[in-house]
């Protein structure tokens, strides 16, 4: 008998979606002749745990958003970790568009029991030890995402749908940029001092961002390195550019040209406040405590399935709606 492939979801997860497209995933897969252990979590934490406890299976699926997906891969062992794998039932699902996985349950038991194993670089947080798989960062986008996750009261998801979630992710952020104190961040290199005075730094592992934008084009999760955002300006309407640029790089492929804006391949990133004041960070979507921060990859750290090669994730579903 093959191994067990155990799914952790949130069944919470984009207004229930993610729980609902796990167990019709889990069904698919067991009408192929798997053994599906299928869990849905009920508390923070309860992912990791999961993930700590699935040496010996065929694979891990992870049923939710990039948050689900961060907290299973901060619980994997480090030695022994079946390859993971996503159900697209979240808000953002950043790692979902950057491996044009399908979102229907024929198509994902297909990349399972079809797709191909592929080395994925990790970044880890040198202090906390947390690790990630999309990006990290200080500057504006850790602002909203520290004050978008104290404002609302109800759990990640729970709200009417992925959709709305990140249109309510949108709105809060261009509320909050009128009143939002620009920082000064200084930034290291690989062990070289860049600058004191940066205003947002992205540190990438992917290119896709939440939503329709793209800040690193550049980005790769299989090079061993980081693509560094640098922005050096310093007033908010600069913020609103940059956010301008990301979407034109999602629709054409590529960043406009910018004089403050700068791009680094990094294999160590050092971020520290410049003059003492608390920067926020994330670490892929979710609040990541304060600067100061170190960030190295840990190239191919983690084994992903992903469509097999020329395989669409509409011609992965085919028909079907999941």
């Amino acid at each position: 008998m093959p191994d067990p492939i155990r799914i952790v979801a949130n069944p919470f997860s984009g207004g229930g979606r993610a729980g609902r497209l796990a167990r019709r995933v889990a069904d698919r897969l067991r009408r192929r002749g798997r053994v599906v252990d299928l869990h849905e979590t009920r508390f923070a934490g309860d992912a990791r745990r999961c993930a700590a406890e699935a040496r010996g299976c065929a694979a891990i699926g992870c049923g939710g958003g990039d948050g689900t997906v961060n907290e299973v891969v901060n619980g994997l062992p480090e030695t022994g970790a079946p390859p993971l794998f996503m159900i697209p039932g979240g808000t953002a699902n950043v790692l979902a568009k950057e491996l044009r996985l399908p979102r229907c349950a024929e198509g994902v038991a297909r990349v399972v029991a079809e797709g191909r194993s592929v080395a994925w670089d990790l970044g880890r947080e040198c202090g906390s030890g947390r690790r990630f798989l999309l990006f990290a960062g200080a500057g504006y986008d850790a602002h909203v995402v520290h004050a978008f996750h104290a404002a609302r009261r109800r759990p990640a998801g729970v709200a009417s749908g992925s959709f709305w979630n990140m249109a309510r992710y949108v709105l809060w952020g261009l509320k909050s940029i009128l009143g939002y104190p620009i920082p000064r961040i200084a930034v290291a290199l690989d062990g070289v001092a860049l600058t004191r005075d940066a205003a947002w730094v992205h540190v990438a592992n992917v290119a896709s961002y939440g939503g329709p934008l793209v800040f690193t084009p550049r980005a790769r999760p299989d090079d061993g390195r980081f693509e560094v955002l640098v922005q050096h300006a310093r007033r908010h309407r600069d913020i609103l550019r940059l956010f301008w640029a990301a979407l034109v790089a999602r629709l054409f492929g590529r960043m406009p040209r910018m004089r403050d804006v700068t791009f680094h391949a990094a294999r160590r990133v050092r971020l520290e406040s410049a003059d003492g004041r608390p920067v926020p960070v994330e670490v892929d979507g979710d609040p990541g405590g304060f600067l100061p921060a170190e960030f190295e990859i840990l190239p191919g750290a983690v084994r992903i399935l992903a469509p097999a090669t020329g395989r669409t994730a509409r011609s992965s579903c085919g028909a079907s709606s999941g």
